[in-house]
Protein backbone atom coordinates (compact mmCIF):
# COMPACT_ATOMS: atom_id res chain seq x y z
CA UNK A 1 0.00 0.00 0.00
CA UNK A 2 1.59 3.28 -0.84
CA UNK A 3 0.83 6.31 1.67
CA UNK A 4 0.97 10.18 0.79
CA UNK A 5 -0.75 13.55 2.00
CA UNK A 6 -2.21 14.33 -1.59
CA UNK A 7 -3.36 12.04 -4.17
CA UNK A 8 -3.98 13.80 -6.99
CA UNK A 9 -6.26 11.66 -9.96
CA UNK A 10 -5.40 12.93 -13.18
CA UNK A 11 -2.73 15.17 -15.00
CA UNK A 12 -4.25 17.25 -16.98
CA UNK A 13 -4.05 21.53 -16.22
CA UNK A 14 -5.48 21.15 -13.02
CA UNK A 15 -4.71 18.09 -11.58
CA UNK A 16 -0.21 19.12 -12.45
CA UNK A 17 -1.21 22.48 -11.10
CA UNK A 18 -2.59 21.37 -7.75
CA UNK A 19 0.36 18.67 -7.55
CA UNK A 20 2.76 21.35 -7.97
CA UNK A 21 1.23 23.66 -5.19
CA UNK A 22 0.94 20.73 -3.08
CA UNK A 23 4.32 19.36 -2.94
CA UNK A 24 5.65 22.97 -3.18
CA UNK A 25 3.82 23.32 0.19
CA UNK A 26 5.84 20.41 1.61
CA UNK A 27 3.16 17.68 1.02
CA UNK A 28 4.09 14.31 -0.17
CA UNK A 29 1.76 13.97 -3.33
CA UNK A 30 0.99 11.07 -5.65
CA UNK A 31 -0.29 12.62 -9.03
CA UNK A 32 -2.47 10.04 -11.04
CA UNK A 33 -2.33 9.66 -14.72
CA UNK A 34 -4.73 6.97 -16.62
CA UNK A 35 -3.56 7.27 -20.31
CA UNK A 36 0.34 6.41 -21.27
CA UNK A 37 1.21 10.05 -22.32
CA UNK A 38 0.18 12.68 -20.57
CA UNK A 39 -1.63 15.38 -23.01
CA UNK A 40 -2.29 12.83 -25.36
CA UNK A 41 -4.19 12.34 -26.98
CA UNK A 42 -5.18 15.93 -27.41
CA UNK A 43 -8.56 17.10 -27.16
CA UNK A 44 -9.26 20.77 -27.15
CA UNK A 45 -9.27 23.40 -29.65
CA UNK A 46 -6.28 24.52 -28.24
CA UNK A 47 -6.66 28.80 -27.91
CA UNK A 48 -6.30 30.49 -24.26
CA UNK A 49 -6.55 34.06 -23.57
CA UNK A 50 -3.22 36.23 -22.50
CA UNK A 51 -4.24 36.15 -19.21
CA UNK A 52 -3.45 32.77 -18.47
CA UNK A 53 0.50 34.36 -18.28
CA UNK A 54 -0.55 36.04 -15.00
CA UNK A 55 -0.64 32.28 -13.92
CA UNK A 56 1.06 30.21 -15.41
CA UNK A 57 4.66 30.79 -18.08
CA UNK A 58 3.94 29.43 -21.18
CA UNK A 59 7.11 28.07 -22.73
CA UNK A 60 8.47 29.27 -26.45
CA UNK A 61 7.85 25.49 -27.64
CA UNK A 62 4.15 25.53 -26.45
CA UNK A 63 3.45 28.49 -28.31
CA UNK A 64 2.04 27.80 -31.95
CA UNK A 65 0.57 31.08 -33.09
CA UNK A 66 -0.40 34.25 -31.67
CA UNK A 67 -4.16 35.60 -32.11
CA UNK A 68 -5.18 39.07 -32.04
CA UNK A 69 -8.63 38.78 -32.02
CA UNK A 70 -12.05 36.75 -32.81
CA UNK A 71 -14.66 36.67 -35.42
CA UNK A 72 -17.86 36.15 -34.55
CA UNK A 73 -20.10 34.93 -37.47
CA UNK A 74 -23.45 35.23 -37.38
CA UNK A 75 -26.40 32.67 -38.88
CA UNK A 76 -27.74 35.33 -41.43
CA UNK A 77 -23.77 36.23 -42.65
CA UNK A 78 -22.84 38.99 -40.52
CA UNK A 79 -19.61 38.59 -39.12
CA UNK A 80 -18.44 40.78 -36.19
CA UNK A 81 -14.52 41.55 -35.20
CA UNK A 82 -13.31 41.90 -31.76
CA UNK A 83 -10.37 41.85 -29.83
CA UNK A 84 -9.17 38.66 -27.94
CA UNK A 85 -5.17 38.28 -27.55
CA UNK A 86 -4.47 35.24 -26.92
CA UNK A 87 -1.94 31.66 -28.15
CA UNK A 88 -2.82 28.84 -30.08
CA UNK A 89 -0.78 25.97 -28.07
CA UNK A 90 0.20 22.94 -28.33
CA UNK A 91 -1.62 21.41 -25.51
CA UNK A 92 -0.30 18.17 -25.04
CA UNK A 93 3.62 19.98 -24.76
CA UNK A 94 1.66 22.30 -22.16
CA UNK A 95 -0.04 19.45 -20.51
CA UNK A 96 3.17 17.64 -20.06
CA UNK A 97 5.39 21.10 -18.95
CA UNK A 98 2.63 21.30 -16.17
CA UNK A 99 3.32 17.79 -15.18
CA UNK A 100 6.78 18.23 -15.74
CA UNK A 101 7.04 21.55 -12.88
CA UNK A 102 4.83 19.28 -10.55
CA UNK A 103 7.48 16.34 -10.81
CA UNK A 104 10.41 18.61 -10.00
CA UNK A 105 7.98 20.44 -7.29
CA UNK A 106 8.41 16.78 -5.65
CA UNK A 107 5.27 14.81 -6.72
CA UNK A 108 5.44 11.37 -7.87
CA UNK A 109 3.68 11.05 -11.41
CA UNK A 110 2.44 7.71 -11.80
CA UNK A 111 1.38 6.79 -15.81
CA UNK A 112 -1.28 4.45 -17.40
CA UNK A 113 -2.68 4.27 -13.51
CA UNK A 114 -6.39 4.30 -13.46
CA UNK A 115 -8.25 5.09 -10.24
CA UNK A 116 -10.67 2.31 -10.34
CA UNK A 117 -12.26 1.90 -6.20
CA UNK A 118 -12.86 3.83 -3.02
CA UNK A 119 -13.19 2.10 -0.03
CA UNK A 120 -12.89 2.31 3.93
CA UNK A 121 -10.38 5.30 3.40
CA UNK A 122 -8.07 3.46 0.42
CA UNK A 123 -8.45 4.17 -3.18
CA UNK A 124 -7.80 1.02 -5.65
CA UNK A 125 -6.42 1.48 -8.89
CA UNK A 126 -5.01 -0.28 -11.73
CA UNK A 127 -1.66 0.02 -13.04
CA UNK A 128 -0.51 -1.98 -15.57
CA UNK A 129 -2.40 -5.02 -14.92
CA UNK A 130 -1.64 -4.92 -11.49
CA UNK A 131 -4.04 -3.47 -8.48
CA UNK A 132 -2.64 -1.22 -6.04
CA UNK A 133 -3.67 0.53 -3.22
CA UNK A 134 -2.95 3.88 -2.08
CA UNK A 135 -4.07 5.62 1.28
CA UNK A 136 -4.09 9.64 1.27
CA UNK A 137 -4.87 12.11 3.69
CA UNK A 138 -6.60 14.36 1.20
CA UNK A 139 -7.68 13.22 -2.64
CA UNK A 140 -8.18 15.89 -5.56
CA UNK A 141 -10.22 14.76 -8.21
CA UNK A 142 -8.93 16.17 -11.43
CA UNK A 143 -10.14 13.38 -13.74
CA UNK A 144 -12.11 15.13 -16.43
CA UNK A 145 -15.94 15.43 -17.16
CA UNK A 146 -16.67 11.53 -16.47
CA UNK A 147 -14.60 12.17 -12.94
CA UNK A 148 -14.56 8.80 -10.54
CA UNK A 149 -14.33 11.39 -7.71
CA UNK A 150 -17.19 13.12 -8.15
CA UNK A 151 -18.98 10.23 -8.49
CA UNK A 152 -17.61 8.73 -4.96
CA UNK A 153 -18.66 12.27 -3.77
CA UNK A 154 -22.01 12.08 -5.33
CA UNK A 155 -21.29 15.36 -7.11
CA UNK A 156 -20.92 14.53 -11.39
CA UNK A 157 -20.92 16.88 -14.03
CA UNK A 158 -25.03 17.52 -15.43
CA UNK A 159 -24.65 18.79 -18.50
CA UNK A 160 -22.04 18.17 -21.49
CA UNK A 161 -21.39 19.75 -24.93
CA UNK A 162 -19.78 16.95 -27.11
CA UNK A 163 -17.07 18.18 -29.48
CA UNK A 164 -15.88 16.95 -32.60
CA UNK A 165 -12.53 18.40 -33.91
CA UNK A 166 -9.93 18.50 -37.22
CA UNK A 167 -7.01 19.41 -38.16
CA UNK A 168 -6.96 20.40 -41.47
CA UNK A 169 -4.92 23.23 -44.10
CA UNK A 170 -5.82 26.67 -44.21
CA UNK A 171 -6.24 28.46 -47.28
CA UNK A 172 -4.46 30.76 -46.02
CA UNK A 173 -2.92 32.55 -42.67
CA UNK A 174 -5.29 33.57 -39.99
CA UNK A 175 -4.26 36.01 -36.83
CA UNK A 176 -7.62 35.93 -35.74
CA UNK A 177 -9.99 32.91 -34.54
CA UNK A 178 -13.35 32.36 -35.86
CA UNK A 179 -16.38 31.65 -34.32
CA UNK A 180 -19.57 30.22 -36.60
CA UNK A 181 -23.44 30.15 -35.16
CA UNK A 182 -25.15 27.65 -37.60
CA UNK A 183 -28.30 26.62 -37.50
CA UNK A 184 -26.93 22.87 -37.64
CA UNK A 185 -24.94 23.39 -34.77
CA UNK A 186 -27.45 23.63 -32.49
CA UNK A 187 -27.04 25.96 -29.00
CA UNK A 188 -23.12 25.35 -29.68
CA UNK A 189 -20.78 26.80 -32.39
CA UNK A 190 -18.01 26.10 -34.96
CA UNK A 191 -14.99 27.22 -34.91
CA UNK A 192 -11.33 27.51 -36.70
CA UNK A 193 -8.57 28.06 -34.34
CA UNK A 194 -5.04 28.83 -36.69
CA UNK A 195 -1.69 26.89 -35.99
CA UNK A 196 0.40 28.51 -38.65
CA UNK A 197 -0.61 26.74 -42.01
CA UNK A 198 -3.24 24.63 -40.80
CA UNK A 199 -6.32 24.87 -38.12
CA UNK A 200 -8.25 23.21 -35.47
CA UNK A 201 -11.99 23.17 -36.77
CA UNK A 202 -14.42 21.80 -34.80
CA UNK A 203 -17.92 22.07 -33.55
CA UNK A 204 -19.78 21.20 -29.82
CA UNK A 205 -23.40 20.36 -29.84
CA UNK A 206 -26.55 20.09 -27.36
CA UNK A 207 -27.12 16.21 -28.19
CA UNK A 208 -30.66 17.21 -27.12
CA UNK A 209 -31.34 18.49 -30.48
CA UNK A 210 -30.61 15.24 -32.03
CA UNK A 211 -27.87 16.33 -34.08
CA UNK A 212 -24.46 13.97 -34.22
CA UNK A 213 -21.31 15.86 -33.67
CA UNK A 214 -19.71 14.16 -36.63
CA UNK A 215 -22.65 14.57 -38.89
CA UNK A 216 -22.36 19.05 -37.76
CA UNK A 217 -18.49 18.54 -38.30
CA UNK A 218 -18.57 17.21 -41.63
CA UNK A 219 -21.20 19.91 -43.06
CA UNK A 220 -19.24 22.71 -41.32
CA UNK A 221 -16.40 21.54 -43.30
CA UNK A 222 -18.13 21.31 -46.46
CA UNK A 223 -19.35 24.47 -45.85
CA UNK A 224 -15.61 25.94 -45.23
CA UNK A 225 -14.42 24.18 -48.10
CA UNK A 226 -16.72 26.07 -50.59
CA UNK A 227 -16.14 29.76 -48.64
CA UNK A 228 -11.85 28.99 -49.20
CA UNK A 229 -11.69 28.90 -45.93
CA UNK A 230 -9.77 25.47 -45.64
CA UNK A 231 -8.52 22.67 -48.47
CA UNK A 232 -7.21 19.09 -48.49
CA UNK A 233 -7.01 15.91 -46.62
CA UNK A 234 -7.86 15.49 -42.60
CA UNK A 235 -4.59 15.66 -40.84
CA UNK A 236 -5.72 14.31 -37.60
CA UNK A 237 -9.40 14.32 -35.92
CA UNK A 238 -10.55 13.85 -32.19
CA UNK A 239 -13.22 14.68 -29.92
CA UNK A 240 -14.74 14.88 -26.24
CA UNK A 241 -16.88 16.19 -23.96
CA UNK A 242 -16.93 19.38 -22.09
CA UNK A 243 -19.18 20.48 -18.99
CA UNK A 244 -21.73 23.39 -19.77
CA UNK A 245 -23.65 23.46 -16.37
CA UNK A 246 -21.23 25.78 -14.44
CA UNK A 247 -19.97 24.71 -10.91
CA UNK A 248 -21.31 21.10 -9.77
CA UNK A 249 -23.65 21.10 -6.31
CA UNK A 250 -20.41 20.77 -4.50
CA UNK A 251 -16.35 20.87 -4.63
CA UNK A 252 -15.05 19.21 -1.06
CA UNK A 253 -16.88 16.27 0.88
CA UNK A 254 -14.71 14.81 3.79
CA UNK A 255 -11.05 14.73 2.15
CA UNK A 256 -12.05 15.49 -1.26
CA UNK A 257 -11.70 18.14 -3.63
CA UNK A 258 -12.87 18.49 -6.99
CA UNK A 259 -11.50 20.97 -9.46
CA UNK A 260 -11.36 21.78 -13.27
CA UNK A 261 -13.64 20.12 -15.92
CA UNK A 262 -14.13 17.51 -12.49
CA UNK A 263 -15.67 20.58 -10.70
CA UNK A 264 -17.54 21.64 -14.09
CA UNK A 265 -15.42 24.78 -14.23
CA UNK A 266 -15.35 25.33 -17.85
CA UNK A 267 -17.65 28.23 -19.25
CA UNK A 268 -20.83 27.23 -20.58
CA UNK A 269 -21.30 29.13 -23.41
CA UNK A 270 -17.77 29.29 -24.62
CA UNK A 271 -16.59 26.02 -23.50
CA UNK A 272 -13.19 27.39 -21.97
CA UNK A 273 -11.78 25.64 -19.55
CA UNK A 274 -8.05 25.79 -19.62
CA UNK A 275 -7.47 29.26 -17.30
CA UNK A 276 -9.84 27.79 -14.69
CA UNK A 277 -8.29 25.00 -14.43
CA UNK A 278 -4.98 26.46 -13.92
CA UNK A 279 -6.50 28.83 -11.08
CA UNK A 280 -8.19 26.20 -9.49
CA UNK A 281 -5.41 24.22 -9.43
CA UNK A 282 -3.14 26.44 -7.94
CA UNK A 283 -6.04 26.94 -5.06
CA UNK A 284 -6.82 23.39 -4.97
CA UNK A 285 -3.08 22.63 -4.53
CA UNK A 286 -1.95 25.31 -1.66
CA UNK A 287 -5.41 24.37 0.40
CA UNK A 288 -4.83 20.66 -0.12
CA UNK A 289 -1.50 20.55 0.87
CA UNK A 290 -1.76 22.64 4.26
CA UNK A 291 -5.07 20.40 5.19
CA UNK A 292 -2.82 17.37 4.96
CA UNK A 293 -0.03 18.77 6.69
CA UNK A 294 -1.87 20.32 9.48
CA UNK A 295 -4.03 16.96 9.63
CA UNK A 296 -7.00 19.41 9.90
CA UNK A 297 -10.04 18.41 7.01
CA UNK A 298 -12.08 21.44 8.16
CA UNK A 299 -9.61 23.55 6.05
CA UNK A 300 -10.44 22.22 2.73
CA UNK A 301 -13.74 24.13 3.32
CA UNK A 302 -12.15 27.12 2.11
CA UNK A 303 -11.60 25.61 -0.72
CA UNK A 304 -15.12 25.30 -2.00
CA UNK A 305 -15.77 28.83 -0.39
CA UNK A 306 -13.02 30.62 -2.72
CA UNK A 307 -13.56 28.81 -6.19
CA UNK A 308 -17.29 30.22 -5.44
CA UNK A 309 -16.47 33.62 -4.72
CA UNK A 310 -13.88 33.53 -7.74
CA UNK A 311 -16.20 31.29 -10.10
CA UNK A 312 -19.89 30.60 -9.38
CA UNK A 313 -20.99 34.42 -10.36
CA UNK A 314 -19.54 34.21 -13.58
CA UNK A 315 -20.44 30.74 -14.92
CA UNK A 316 -23.91 30.91 -13.49
CA UNK A 317 -24.18 33.49 -15.32
CA UNK A 318 -23.08 31.75 -18.53
CA UNK A 319 -25.57 28.83 -17.89
CA UNK A 320 -28.64 30.92 -17.23
CA UNK A 321 -27.66 32.77 -21.04
CA UNK A 322 -26.95 29.81 -22.28
CA UNK A 323 -30.61 28.21 -21.30
CA UNK A 324 -32.04 31.20 -22.55
CA UNK A 325 -30.65 29.99 -26.34
CA UNK A 326 -31.59 27.22 -25.50
CA UNK A 327 -35.47 28.39 -26.16
CA UNK A 328 -34.47 30.89 -29.18
CA UNK A 329 -32.37 28.12 -31.44
CA UNK A 330 -35.34 27.48 -33.34
CA UNK A 331 -37.14 30.80 -33.97
CA UNK A 332 -36.30 32.87 -37.24
CA UNK A 333 -32.68 34.48 -37.84
CA UNK A 334 -33.44 37.89 -36.69
CA UNK A 335 -34.42 36.61 -32.95
CA UNK A 336 -31.55 34.06 -33.40
CA UNK A 337 -29.28 36.54 -33.86
CA UNK A 338 -30.83 38.86 -31.06
CA UNK A 339 -30.25 35.97 -28.29
CA UNK A 340 -26.68 35.80 -29.65
CA UNK A 341 -25.97 38.73 -28.96
CA UNK A 342 -27.01 38.72 -25.27
CA UNK A 343 -25.37 35.08 -24.90
CA UNK A 344 -21.94 35.39 -26.85
CA UNK A 345 -18.91 37.01 -25.20
CA UNK A 346 -18.38 39.14 -28.36
CA UNK A 347 -21.15 41.66 -27.59
CA UNK A 348 -21.75 44.05 -24.90
CA UNK A 349 -25.12 43.23 -24.12
CA UNK A 350 -23.53 40.12 -22.95
CA UNK A 351 -22.37 42.00 -20.24
CA UNK A 352 -25.22 44.42 -19.59
CA UNK A 353 -27.92 41.99 -19.15
CA UNK A 354 -28.63 40.25 -16.01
Amino acid sequence: MLLCDVLVIGAGPAGSTAAKFAAKAGAKVILLEKRKHVGRPVQCAEYVPWQITQEVELPTNVLAQRIDAMRTHLPAGEAVETSAKGFIIYRDLFDQALAKAAVDSGAELFLQTRAVGYEEGLVRASQGGQQIQIKARVMVGADGPHSVVGKWMGSPVQKLVHTAQYQMPLCKGLSSTEIYFRRDIPVGYGWVFPKGKAANVGVGVDLQFKVKPSAALRNFVDYLQQEGVVRGEVMNTTGGVIPAGGLVKRLQRGNMILVGDAAGMAHPITGAGVSNAVLGGKIAGEIAGRAALEDDLSILTEYEEECRILLNDPLTRARQKREALESCWKGNNEGLAKALRLSWIAFEEYFKQP
